[in-house]
């Protein structure tokens, strides 16, 4: 089937990317700019949806980067403490600064398990509480039995300096400081249970590993203790491809509806939303399956997630998310392919590869796992180059000329093909 973004909708896309970067700039989670940016948003959906609101949420934006320099200082402290040691003789003390040392590098993987890999806020409260929201625009077709959202978020992400000076090769320094801690948490666990069963110490071997441990994993503590720019100074990313972009096609979607009501499946609600705090760890949507959950469950709610669209040919639906081990609904993963193959784009379905869950590892997550590990529908859509995003994910260089012509014409058309097939399903 031949579906074709309008002229008037393409320019519409683009333009509408290149209005916000110009209007609201760089839009860290919980800015001003990201508030500005969901009001833009809000007045746009208002000419093509039945309903328009705004959910208003608090959550803690610097706790989900923030954890790094927090465990990088304990692994320090931990390795501190241990050299300290060997200046000691006094049983009691030897004893208590095992304890202490070897409870700091476990409390560090603990809050990276949980903080990144797990996206739970569970330092959150250590951190500032500040104020972000979700726009959730609704188009009725009939007394509505289903639902249908269409997703993406308004957040940019901080500056990672990290990827922004050594591009992919950051990702050795990233698994350097895990396996640094790692290595640094069986260490501190035999010292600590020579301690507890004859307080006696391995000062020669445990000594010299510690040295060249932080010989060694120096690059790997430096870097990462840097890996974001504090306070203010990292909200210098645009975010055109990460992710107006797909904010853009929600828009474009709406405005293609809003003349085309009837490719919409009877007794349907559509809802096109964009999240806040997608870069502080997914809280946006979170937010908002916590709080419409038993709807979401009751509507047989399914969510068409994007992130990221940057190249018309490189398609891909993502079936699994490697960092926060999430799988979505594999009814949602063929859909999309289906949805893509009906307006004749070529799509794959990508993520649960041996090689991708390897380096996907570090990857991080997008807001429909937030509704995929609430067991509610999911898919996720993107469009990257991998050979050319490190130039440009997650930097001051993210910019509208990044998004190649012709991507948000095909994301458009696989949300219009999604929606056709959809409604052949409806008697």
């Amino acid at each position: 089937m031949k579906i074709e973004a309008s002229k008037e909708d393409s320019d519409y896309m683009y333009n509408f990317v290149k209005k916000i970067i110009n209007e609201c700039g760089p839009r860290m989670p919980c800015s001003p700019a990201e508030a500005k940016a969901a009001e833009i948003i809000k007045r746009e959906m208002e000419k093509i949806c039945d309903t328009v609101s705004l959910e208003h949420f608090t959550c803690h934006p610097k706790a989900f980067l923030g954890w790094i320099r927090l465990i990088m200082i304990c692994i320090l402290s931990s390795i501190g403490l241990y050299l300290i040691m060997q200046l000691l003789s006094n049983p009691f003390w030897l004893a208590f600064i095992s304890i202490i040392s070897f409870l700091l590098v476990f409390l560090s993987i603990v809050i990276m398990w949980e903080e990144f890999f797990n996206y739970r806020e569970f330092i959150d409260p250590l951190f500032r509480k500040k104020s972000s929201q979700n726009v959730i625009g609704k188009i009725i077709n009939g007394e509505p039995k289903n639902i249908i959202i269409f997703s993406a978020h308004i957040d940019s992400a901080i500056q990672f300096t990290l990827l922004k000076l050594l591009k992919w090769g950051f990702l050795v320094l990233a698994f350097g400081g895990i396996l640094l801690i790692l290595i640094w948490l069986i260490i501190a666990f035999l010292n600590l249970m020579f301690m507890v069963i004859g307080f006696i110490t391995l000062k020669s071997i445990f000594f010299n590993t510690s040295i060249w441990l932080l010989i060694i994993g120096s690059p790997s503590i430096i870097g990462l203790f840097f890996f974001v720019p504090s306070g203010e100074k990292g909200n210098v990313v645009p975010g055109a491809v990460d992710n107006l972009s797909s904010c853009s096609v929600l828009i474009g979607l709406g405005r293609y509806l809003k003349n085309n009501k009837g490719i919409i499946p009877n007794n349907t609600e559509i809802r096109l939303i964009a999240f806040g705090c997608e870069e502080a760890g997914l809280r946006g949507a979170y937010r908002y399956v916590s709080s419409h959950l038993d709807e979401l469950i009751d509507y047989n709610a399914m969510v068409v997630n994007m992130d990221g669209l940057e190249t018309p040919d490189g398609f891909h639906v993502i079936d699994y998310e490697p960092t926060t081990r999430t799988k979505h609904s594999e009814e949602m993963v063929l859909k999309l392919l289906n949805a893509a193959n009906l307006v004749g784009i070529e799509a794959k379905r990508l993520g649960s590869g041996k090689l991708e869950k390897t380096l996907g590892r570090l990857s991080g997550g997008s807001d429909a796992a937030a509704f995929s590990k609430a067991n509610i529908k999911a898919g996720f859509i993107n469009s990257a180059d991998w050979k050319t995003r490190s130039s440009y994910y997650h930097q001051d260089t993210d910019t509208p000329d990044k998004i190649k012509k012709g991507t948000l014409e095909n994301a458009l058309c696989i949300c219009i093909g999604f929606l056709i097939n959809e409604s052949k399903k409806v008697v």
